[in-house]
């Protein structure tokens, strides 16, 4: 039986269970006819017309296949969705509301037994070049990562440090199985960066944490601190390493479990080019939200609503 993800919540109701009871709540008038037929619940679609069609368009996906478990589409107006974006529709809410009203009505806490780490093996062997020890001659805080927005608690979890030799943060990059693969630093004077020259880029940065703890919706950013900045935000995030989006990346990518990216490039030429990669190479199973970021903004420097506004009002 296939399970709904939710943040850190799993949902193990069936699907048809849910909208019925979905439907019985509401006094709007939607959802006036449920049918499943196949891997496909079939009902009115909840956005255009007011949920008041006549013949049902729109879709629920709850089959075994390649396609993202609840994710609904209607075949008429267009809108589509994950399964709490649905939700949210039919009380005539947002989805963020839909995603409240799923982990409050439905949601049951991660256990042990409940995750499903993905066993991912992208090369044979990994030649390792660091220990954790390499972290050890580092400084473990400067002013630059609180300037930066960054909380004690992600300073702590993502294990930043500061190098005074180069006056820049590192950032140490995992591979699947936690080993640090190389270091990636950045000047807090200016923008300029210091990588391994023969760094594996293949491995987004954080996308361990996303295997690690099984997430299945993912903010996929450029940069270091725009990644980590959505983790503050409350959304867990990958980062590319600027907006090139290499076929090496999008292989990692496709071997994932992940059903949700929510693309938050910068707001410029290059993240336009490179969001629109990402979408071209991905796995079609995979829903994608691509959010237009404000000419000239990053997720780094957005603020806690602005960064809100703009998922949620997006999604």
């Amino acid at each position: 039986m296939r399970e709904l993800i939710v943040d850190n919540y799993v949902i193990t109701t069936p699907l048809i269970d849910i909208i019925r009871n979905v439907q019985g709540q509401l006094t709007n008038g939607k959802l006036s006819t449920i049918e499943e037929k196949g891997d496909e619940i079939v009902i009115p679609c909840p956005v255009h017309k007011d949920g008041h069609e006549s013949h049902p368009s729109a879709s629920v996906y709850c089959g075994d296949g390649d396609l993202p478990y609840g994710v609904w589409n209607c075949f008429t107006c267009g809108s589509k969705g994950m399964f709490w974006d649905f939700i949210g529709a039919c009380f005539d809410k947002s989805g963020e509301w839909g995603r409240r009203w799923l982990i409050t009505n439905y949601g049951e806490a991660y256990s042990e037994s409940t995750l499903d780490i993905p066993k991912i093996e992208i090369k044979e062997e990994t030649k390792l070049k660091y220990d954790e020890s390499v972290l050890d001659q580092f400084e473990s805080y400067h002013p630059y990562m609180t300037k930066r927005g960054l909380t004690d608690e992600i300073i702590t979890k993502f294990d930043l440090r500061y190098d005074p030799l180069t006056k820049s943060i590192v950032f140490p990059v995992r591979d699947l199985k936690g080993n640090i693969i190389f270091l990636m630093k950045r000047s807090t004077e200016g923008k300029k960066f210091y990588i391994d020259k023969d760094a594996d880029k293949s491995i987004p940065y954080l996308l361990y944490n996303i295997v690690k703890d099984n997430i299945k919706e993912v903010v996929v950013c450029e940069g270091q601190f725009d990644a980590l900045k959505s983790w503050t935000f409350g959304k867990p995030a990958i980062a590319l390493i600027g907006a090139g989006t290499s076929k090496e990346q999008m292989a990692t990518l496709n071997k994932l479990d992940v059903v949700h990216y929510i693309l938050m490039y910068d707001g410029d030429d290059a993240g336009r080019k490179g969001a629109e990669r990402f979408k071209k190479f991905i796995n079609k199973r995979c829903f994608v939200d691509d959010i237009i970021m404000p000419p000239g903004r990053d997720v780094g420097s957005l603020t806690k609503e602005e960064f809100d506004n703009l998922v949620y009002n997006s999604l």
